[in-house]
């Protein structure tokens, strides 16, 4: 099940024949499929780009052989997006430059971010090795050093749920946590993470952005602005999970609290 993409009103949430997803067509035109991948070297970006593709997307450098149907084991699916990592001879220092080749001339297997449902997860395929962080990461105890989160090779990793995203979102919402839900990934190759150097010192991290989290989190903290001219009211019929639906139904309710206040009581005349 891969999801699609939904209009947003204010008579409620339309959920089309592929699932939920957030298309905010005449703003944004995004569905909760879509990926945000941003590559550091050393902390300096020097690439970007969104991955549309609903089945999700293959990071990799240095292949020679594509992926094939008969050995999805050994380079993912052939359908992945396939994204190469950017060239490290940009890099201005030689001794950075050189450790990022030789960290770069063992992902040629790629690490995999695929989409399932309502998740996002990642395999190890290469055979750099991989430290993450991000909500569904283990927790760290703040009173403690932090520990670095490896990934297991070849083994598929939850890093990315949305109903946990929308649950947090909710409580968020009515006030019952004081901050908001994480959503971004942070994957750190060659180098452990977390630790007590910044990710910033790196020498090759990813960040990757779930767009519709995004979006839904400037949508609630007021940072969009909408209107009826603007987005046009439209529903169609649900297919998902009653659970999930219920939650974009308590979201939308929220979200019409803070865009129509109940007026208080009248004074006395």
């Amino acid at each position: 099940m891969t999801m699609g993409s939904l209009d947003m009103g204010s008579e409620g949430y339309g959920v089309d024949g592929h699932g939920v997803g957030v298309g905010l067509r005449h703003c944004y035109p995004w569905s909760l499929t879509d990926l945000e991948l941003r590559f550091h070297y050393r902390g300096r970006r020097v690439s970007a780009l969104t991955v549309s593709h609903p089945l999700g997307c293959r990071l990799s450098h240095g292949g020679s052989l594509p992926p094939t149907l008969q050995r999805p084991d050994l380079l993912g699916h052939p359908e992945l997006q396939q994204v190469p990592f950017p060239d490290p001879e940009g890099i201005p220092h030689d001794k950075q430059r050189r450790y990022t080749c030789t960290l770069l001339g063992a992902m040629e297997r790629g690490l995999l971010l695929e989409l399932g449902g309502q998740d996002l997860y990642a395999t190890r395929l290469c055979r750099c090795k991989v430290f993450w962080d991000g909500p569904c990461a283990p927790p760290q105890d703040p009173h403690l050093d932090p520990r670095p989160n490896p990934m297991e090779r070849e083994r598929r990793v939850q890093v990315f749920s949305l109903q946990r995203f929308l649950d947090g979102l909710i409580l968020f919402q009515k006030g019952q946590s004081p901050t908001p839900p994480p959503f971004e990934v942070f994957l750190c190759f060659g180098e452990e993470w977390p630790d007590h150097r910044p990710k910033e010192k790196k020498l090759i991290t990813v960040q990757v952005v779930p767009v519709a989290a995004r979006l839904l989190l400037e949508l609630f903290s007021g940072e969009l602005s909408w209107s009826a001219d603007s987005v046009p009211l439209q529903i169609s019929q649900p297919d998902l999970k009653d659970a999930l639906v219920e939650q974009f139904k308590e979201l939308h309710r929220l979200w019409q609290q803070q865009q129509h206040p109940e007026a208080g009581p009248r004074p006395p005349l």
